[in-house]
């Protein structure tokens, strides 16, 4: 074959080439930029420190609290895009109104993930969090689950029991889009 018809059948490929490899390129950029898609259900509390003082009142307080910072804290993490729940009345954990309504309510808004979780005061000094990330696109297969502990039971505790949280949440248990 002479060179000019190999330059030719060259040529004529290389706008072919060209788009594919502009596609390739923007298929990777889409899918760099996508962001997990969570919905964020409140976090539920139980004590059995058996301790005589009633303390519901502050433990009501110090868990919005909680659930006021994983919220804003996820909010603002710019690769996640949180997802409302529409829960009726004031409760919006996995025991009310339960997970599986929560499932079907992420689902329906759109989110790829759910996140659940529980306070447990154990004792007097001792609390643990338990959490999950369920994959809602892979049968609800926990995508993350962490048990993670805290000591004391104060505002300031509570604080950083939730700071600590809400990294470890974002460090370990939230998947790439």
């Amino acid at each position: 074959m002479a060179p000019q018809n190999v330059y030719r059948r060259i040529t004529r490929g290389m706008p072919l080439l060209l788009l594919a490899g502009t596609m390739a390129m923007a298929a990777t950029i889409v899918a760099d930029t996508e962001k997990s898609t969570l919905a964020l259900a409140q976090f539920d509390f139980q004590d059995t420190s058996g301790e005589v003082q009633d303390q519901s009142a502050e433990h009501a307080a110090r868990l919005r609290s909680l659930n006021e910072t994983l919220h804003d804290g996820l909010a603002g993490n710019p690769e996640i895009t949180l997802v409302g729940l529409e829960c009726e009345g004031e409760r919006c954990t996995h025991r009310t109104p339960g997970l599986a309504v929560l499932t079907r309510q992420a689902k329906t808004a759109g989110a790829r993930y759910l996140l659940v979780g529980e306070v447990h005061k154990v004792s007097t000094l001792i609390g643990r969090v338990r959490l999950a990330v369920l994959d809602l696109n892979d049968n609800n297969k926990f995508a993350c689950e962490q048990l993670l502990s805290y000591r004391g039971d104060s505002d300031e505790a509570w604080q950083r029991m939730a700071q600590y949280t809400l990294r470890h949440i974002e460090e370990s248990c939230i998947p790439p889009g």
